[in-house]
């Protein structure tokens, strides 16, 4: 059968084990917290690239909560990136993006966008408003 060791053995060879035991169980509790991803900044802000194929000047708005804000203008064939706040996104995080080209009638917006933390937005607009396109990533 087994081996029955001394006294001093015993506690020794029990001390070790647990030693090893939260060695090991401290060693995979922070692999696991490694390979976890942080997690958002809530109020961070949220990037918006416009690349404006259209042959006049765009001025970019957002409504969010039931309100109109300007972000800013995108020059003709032109690309530009913007950064809109927490407070543009609003508490629903739902936006949707309008743009209204300088000295036309038309205009261009998007469907209903639900932008999660840590999202970007990538909007093109192209010389017939009609076929613009966005994308959340």
């Amino acid at each position: 059968m087994g081996r029955v060791l001394a006294g001093g053995g015993v506690i020794r060879t029990l001390a070790l084990l647990a030693a090893v035991a939260a060695l090991t169980t401290g060693c995979a509790r922070h692999a696991v917290e490694d390979d976890a991803e942080p997690e958002a900044d809530l109020y961070a802000p949220t990037p918006l690239t416009v690349e404006n194929n259209n042959w006049l000047d765009v001025v970019i708005f957002v409504f969010h909560d039931g309100e109109l804000s300007r972000v800013g203008t995108v020059t003709a064939a032109s690309s530009t990136n913007f950064f809109l706040p927490s407070w543009m996104i609003g508490q629903s995080r739902n936006i949707r993006l309008l743009a209204d080209p300088i000295g036309s009638d038309a205009s261009a917006r998007t469907e209903t966008l639900h932008i999660q933390p840590g999202q970007f937005i990538e909007w093109r607009l192209e010389s017939q408003l009609a076929r613009s396109t966005v994308a959340v990533y």
